[in-house]
């Protein structure tokens, strides 16, 4: 089977703010329509692609689509490609949006409330936009220029750049949706002469128990930004020749607020002394972060006129997750 989309019509921009929630320190959970369903609940993730509708929402709107294979790093799935008639997150309107359909109830049980849709760059990437966690506003438009920046090294609907780690160069997707740095593993031991491995962690998502390694960085750099010594976590390879290396959890650089220009091509951030305030449900939370399920790739290939861009889906939002167990080496 092939799999086609159709680009729909740009966004319309009105009102150029929207408001939101955080939890555990890094998700941002924003309040948007989904059809003739008004306040629903989406979590805005850079990691996402395509974006990803859940399947109680599906139903109550009584969408059908076609089905596909979605090919995980222990396991396939299936799952459901349908075109919501519309969608609205603040400013920003759309018709006729393809999306994939997956069970989000995950996120009600972690996060103790309930997610609608996650929302990626093939919805966001059409408006540079900027998120002031201090604030809790997101806006549109025009981005307020931040103390470090660094340049995109591929643009939506996965945005990348490039992070040295003890002098080598790994190029990382810019996560929303991760709370620190996760590196693939074969990535990493050929880049990185040697580690020590400081702690042994376990999770669960909705696919499976996974576990990783997490290791310590003497040194980094992130454009013209040194941020020292960093804890990383080795998970397995999910890129799938995707030419990335890992994520990185925007969390991770403490930003009081961060922004994508994409007419400038540049990935910014305002720093702050201290880890952003914790909303009050995520402060009942364990501390976040897990790796990856999976990077999800639809198995059949690209249809006539169909974009290859959209097939490159990175799902990370079943991972990152409160870790469950932490064993000391």
């Amino acid at each position: 089977m092939h799999v086609s989309f159709c680009w729909a019509e740009p966004f319309s921009v009105h009102e150029n703010e929207v408001s939101f929630d955080l939890y555990g320190g890094y998700l941002v959970v924003v309040r948007g329509s989904l059809g003739k369903l008004e306040k629903r609940n989406f979590i805005i993730d850079s990691g996402t692609n395509p974006s990803v509708l859940d399947e109680r929402v599906a139903r109550h709107l009584g969408l059908s689509g076609r089905k596909e294979k979605l090919r995980l790093v222990n396991r396939e799935i299936d799952t459901t490609i349908v075109l919501i008639p519309s969608i609205r997150l603040g400013p920003l309107a759309q018709e006729s949006m393809p999306m994939l359909v997956q069970d989000l109830s995950f996120f009600q049980r972690k996060l103790g409330v309930r997610i609608d849709a996650l929302i990626g760059f093939d919805i966001l990437g059409t408006s540079s936009f900027e998120i002031d966690y201090a604030a809790r506003r997101i806006s549109f438009g025009s981005t307020t220029p931040g103390s470090e920046a660094v340049s995109f090294k591929t643009d939506p609907p996965l945005v990348t750049v490039e992070m040295m780690i003890e002098d080598q160069p790994f190029r990382l997707v810019v996560d929303t949706g991760a709370s620190d740095l996760i590196l693939f593993d074969k990535r990493a031991s050929e880049k990185l002469r040697r580690w020590q491995v400081t702690a042994e962690a376990s999770s669960w998502n909705m696919s499976a128990q996974f576990s990783m390694k997490i290791i310590q960085i003497s040194h980094s750099q992130l454009g013209n930004s040194g941020l020292g010594g960093l804890r990383a976590y080795l998970t397995a390879d999910q890129s799938q020749g995707l030419g990335f290396d890992g994520l990185m959890g925007v969390s991770m650089l403490r930003a009081a607020q961060i922004s994508f220009d994409f007419e400038r091509r540049l990935f910014t951030w305002q720093a702050r002394n201290s880890k952003i305030p914790l909303t009050m449900e995520a402060k009942r939370s364990p501390p976040p972060l897990c790796p990856n399920s999976g990077s999800h790739v639809p198995e059949s290939g690209v249809g006539a006129g169909g974009d290859r861009r959209i097939l490159e889906r990175l799902r990370i939002a079943d991972c990152r997750f409160p870790i469950a167990n932490l064993k000391s080496q």
